[in-house]
């Protein structure tokens, strides 16, 4: 296969575009070289948009290639010049612009594959922008009598199928995955710093936005992606902050896999270090509070399922106090990122002798209102009991109390003690 073909499949991959996809790589290089300069013109309108260092990481001998959203390419091309890139390649004006996130940096890097920054048209890009050269084809009068042929035999075919009996009707063809999903779904698999990108958003936008952020975080060569795009499914709540989460180091570590289905993921980080396992976990449950999790390892989790038989209030409690439950911000509502902690702690107290209470305790840190403090402390206490009641502890073993900032376990004068400081502790008796 030829580069140039070898750019095709790749941006046909990465856009959904399909066999549009050549059609579209020759306009955006038409495009770069009406630029005065070609390439550095490009650039140099990037750099404009205060975007020049990520144009510049797209360039051959760039070693990490940097993504760009669909804004941030409106900033640097205008929309007079998004407007016509939309017509000229038949995308349209609302498309065009997250098409050109994923398939322009594959263009810029395949023009300088040989380290120069060309002004013009290279030789072996000409035929993607002007077409296929078309030759004058001399007349034969076998090219006339062929289809006068095919016409009889047709009729003749006619005639029979009038005459003969029908077969049985075909069958459809077996629907696809990505035809059947009926929610968003995406896996990921980071094997020695190769990712394998797989799943199923319901649009282009989606599809060029996340293989976009992936490309950035990871190396372009170093992403594998089969995302499919099914106007049918819900858009990907999670998509947003995932992205943003490819930008984290802990993301980089290899061996981590997960996988989203719908509003659920489910995180494999069995091969990892245990504070690697921690970081990781810790960092999706604090960035999609939004999304039920399972496979989070938590310090907690890890007490909880370590609990010798015959345990009493003391290590119930000590296991329970090591947990972390999350509240959407200035909110008693759990996010849905702790339900998987709730079924952990619920299943312990459960398990404990009958006898044993447990007092759920709510503490805020002591920035604000001290009243209102005080009473999301017991809306954030009562919010856990009532959601371990949900999973089966009697609610007679339960109690809730709020005690908003009285008593810290960190520094309030820091943002690292406050977030100690804001937190459900639990008491066993």
């Amino acid at each position: 296969m030829s580069s140039i073909e070898h750019l095709v499949d790749e941006v046909a991959r990465a856009t959904g575009l399909g066999q549009n996809a050549r059609k579209f790589i020759g306009v955006v290089v038409g495009y770069i070289f009406k630029q005065p300069g070609g390439v550095s013109g490009l650039v140099g309108k990037f750099e404009h948009a205060g975007l020049g260092h990520v144009a510049k990481s797209w360039l051959s001998g760039s070693p990490n290639m940097q993504s760009i959203d669909a804004n941030q390419i409106r900033a640097a091309l205008g929309s007079q010049d998004i407007e016509q890139l939309g017509e000229k390649s038949g995308v349209g004006m609302k498309m065009v612009a997250p098409l050109l996130a994923t398939a322009l940096p594959l263009v810029m890097r395949a023009i300088t594959s040989g380290g120069a920054l060309p002004a013009t048209v290279p030789a072996s890009f000409a035929g993607l922008v002007n077409g296929a050269p078309r030759r004058k084809k001399p007349f034969h009068l076998w090219r006339w009598l062929l289809p006068l042929l095919a016409l009889l035999a047709l009729a003749y075919c006619g005639w029979q199928s009038r005459h003969a009996a029908k077969g049985p009707p075909v069958p459809p063809p077996t629907s696809t995955a990505s035809a059947t999903a009926t929610a968003p779904m995406l896996s990921f698999k980071n094997v020695g710093g190769k990712v394998d990108l797989g799943g199923v958003v319901s649009t282009v936008e989606e599809k060029a936005s996340v293989i976009g952020a992936a490309a950035g975080a990871y190396g372009q060569d170093n992403v594998n992606a089969h995302v499919d795009v099914n106007p049918g499914v819900p858009a990907a709540s999670w998509l947003d902050p995932l992205k943003a989460l490819f930008a984290a180091s802990a993301l980089k570590t290899d061996g981590l896999r997960f996988d989203f289905k719908g509003d659920m993921l489910t995180l494999d980080t069995s091969t990892l270090p245990a504070d690697k396992r921690a970081e990781i976990s810790q960092l999706f449950q604090s960035r999609l509070g939004n999304v039920q999790m399972e496979g989070l390892f938590d310090k907690g989790i890890e007490a909880l399922d370590n609990l010798k038989p015959g345990y009493g209030a003391t290590e119930l409690a000590d296991a329970l106090n090591a947990t972390t439950v999350t509240f959407d911000n200035n909110s008693a509502n759990l996010t849905a990122s702790s339900l998987s902690i709730i079924d952990k702690a619920a299943a312990a107290i459960q398990g404990a002798p009958a006898g044993i209470k447990v007092e759920v305790g709510g503490h805020t840190d002591n920035v604000g209102n001290a009243g209102l403090n005080q009473q999301l402390s017991e809306k954030r206490a009562q919010a856990v009991v009532q959601a371990l009641v949900k999973k089966g502890v009697p609610a007679n073993r339960l109690d809730a109390r709020g005690f908003c900032a009285d008593h810290p376990i960190g520094d309030n004068s820091t943002e690292e003690g406050r977030a100690k400081n804001r937190r459900i502790g639990y008491t066993a008796f």
